[in-house]
């Protein structure tokens, strides 16, 4: 059996009396895509916050490779990329955008940077747009980006929050594609939160509904009949 790259146990999360995490149980293995559903303020983008150490304050325990997770620790921070709330400086080309984020991380040696922005790109198909300034990027363009950026360091997990948001019926395809091609060539786990039902079911191998601060449902994603309409309605 793979090696479980997260597993969380019982996380919960309060902000003030509202209880918005009340026992988050799920694990997350290499090569596999999972997609988390849920109404607007059911939890999603704050259990993807605890996950990446954005916010703090949570109980439970949540483990990374088989040990606690520590989203300080520079080591581990390297093997978790992440899509939530990323922002570019407009007026800056797509090149110089990722090199303002590679200088800041030491364990990339100065004489590699243009390598593996270079192979960044390369993998999101964004090459030959490396010298177009952001303002000028698509949508979907600024997606590619984004993911190009969570993407530097080869991280073994990938969290992305609402990936398909805004893109036009292309852009969805494309960033499907990508994701696919992370979990072929790489064996990335990735957890992506959605509000378009039929990526979800296209692209996951896994679904998770999380409803009331709980996850309400948890299982392989079987493609059967009307599997959208009992999903929607587990989501009340």
């Amino acid at each position: 059996m793979p090696t479980t790259i997260l597993e969380i146990n019982d996380l919960e999360k309060n902000y003030g009396s509202n209880e918005i995490l009340k026992g988050i149980d799920l694990q997350l293995l290499p090569g596999k895509i999972t997609g988390l559903l849920g109404r607007n303020g059911a939890g999603k983008t704050t259990l993807m916050k605890c996950v990446l150490g954005l916010t703090a304050n949570y109980r439970g325990q949540m483990t990374f490779k088989g040990r606690n997770l520590d989203s300080a620790d520079k080591r581990t921070k390297m093997k978790i990329g992440s899509l939530v709330d990323v922002q570019f400086y407009e007026d800056l080309n797509a090149y110089d955008n990722l090199m303002l984020s590679v200088r800041l991380i030491d364990s990339i040696p100065k004489r590699n940077r243009k390598q593996v922005i270079q192979e960044s790109l390369e993998f999101v198909e964004l090459s030959n747009a490396a010298r177009k300034k952001v303002k000028n990027f698509s949508f979907g363009m600024k997606q590619r980006l984004a993911l190009a950026l969570a993407l530097i360091t080869k991280p073994e997990l990938l969290i992305l929050d609402e990936p398909f948001v805004g893109l036009d019926p292309i852009g969805v395809e494309e960033v499907k594609d990508l994701l696919r091609k992370l979990c072929r060539e790489r064996k990335t786990a990735i957890l992506f939160s959605s509000h378009q039902m039929q990526e979800v079911c296209d692209l996951t191998d896994n679904i998770l509904v999380l409803s009331n601060g709980v996850i309400s449902y948890s299982d392989q994603n079987t493609h059967y009949e009307n599997q959208q309409a009992q999903l929607i309605e587990l989501m009340k």
